[in-house]
């Protein structure tokens, strides 16, 4: 097994191919001190996880294979709400089915799974959930997970149905973001962990970390934090908790009216150790109601 620094930068390598990087340009791009880096380097070209060709580095044939227990080959999407701030553009589709600027807005996500070659990829419709089957045209690898109960319960009514299409490792995304940075889904993760983006102050979805570098404190609104976004990796053991969790939680008192996300970081967030992976605010757009809609494609400014 590597460590999560090995792994991090055999990642970056395979990314972006063969270069005379220096230690310094790795350190400053992946975080990690340089210390740590150049011990790193230099036991992973012993190791024969690197080549090293004059100040060139390339990850080796070797080094790809160490990679593949962290390839991600499955996705799930929660796309099952109405969208009733959106209205009246879900008046006859779901809100991830909106277009903005000539593509729809689980096209933006779909693209990116499918630029890291992730195919596997299975999504939760509940409202107007035949407007879906549009994407088989594009996306014909799809498969689909009914949710007649989207009006009824929250979205862990979702997350219940997930089951055998939720194994294994896999991306858990919700399906009204507007992708606008395709890099923060990536071909190869680690660990347990969500996408947040720093904030000052916010009076949206978010946590902190403890001294462990774990996600805690989930909230609607705080101070210096990391805002929340429905893009998440879970690894395989925490897939099976995830699923065993989902349905327990499920069946108690009020259970039907949580998030799916309160489960891990909420209710039973000692079983869990989740990450935060950072990315910038202008990643993801959230487009939460008509307005904001409006104001990213000036064509439904007149509906």
């Amino acid at each position: 097994m590597l460590t999560k620094y090995k792994f991090e930068v055999l990642r970056f390598l395979e990314k972006y191919g063969a270069g005379a990087y220096t230690h310094r340009q790795l350190s400053d791009t992946l975080t990690i001190s340089n210390t740590e880096i150049t011990k790193d380097i230099s036991e992973m070209i012993k190791d024969g996880l690197i080549n090293k060709k004059d100040d060139y580095l390339e990850i080796s044939s070797k080094g790809l294979l160490s990679l593949e227990p962290y390839r991600v080959t499955k996705a799930v999407i929660l796309a099952a709400g109405f969208g009733s701030r959106m209205m009246p553009a879900t008046n006859d589709k779901p809100k991830p089915m909106v277009t903005v600027n000539g593509k729809r807005i689980i096209e933006t996500l779909l693209d990116a799974l499918v630029a890291v070659d992730i195919k596997d990829i299975t999504i939760v419709r509940g409202y107007k959930k035949e407007k879906f089957d549009d994407l088989l045209k594009k996306y014909p690898f799809i498969k689909f997970i009914d949710n007649n109960n989207y009006d009824k319960y929250n979205n862990i009514s979702s997350a219940i149905l997930l089951k055998n299409s939720f194994i294994g490792g896999a991306y858990l995304c919700e399906a009204d973001l507007y992708i606008t940075n395709p890099d923060i889904i990536t071909k190869y993760q680690y660990a347990s962990n969500i996408l947040g983006s720093w904030s000052l102050e916010t009076d949206d979805w978010s946590f902190k970390m403890d001294d462990n570098g774990y996600i805690r404190n989930y909230q609607k609104g705080n101070t210096y934090c990391w805002n929340y976004y429905g893009i998440s990796y879970w690894t395989p053991e925490d897939c099976k908790k995830l699923n065993r969790d989902w349905a327990r939680f499920f069946n108690t008192e009020n259970g039907k009216d949580i998030f799916w996300e309160q489960v891990p970081l909420q209710l039973n967030f000692k079983d869990y150790q989740v990450e935060i992976r950072p990315c910038s605010k202008s990643d993801i757009m959230e487009i939460d109601n008509y307005y904001e809609l409006a104001q990213l494609d000036s064509s439904y400014i007149d509906k």
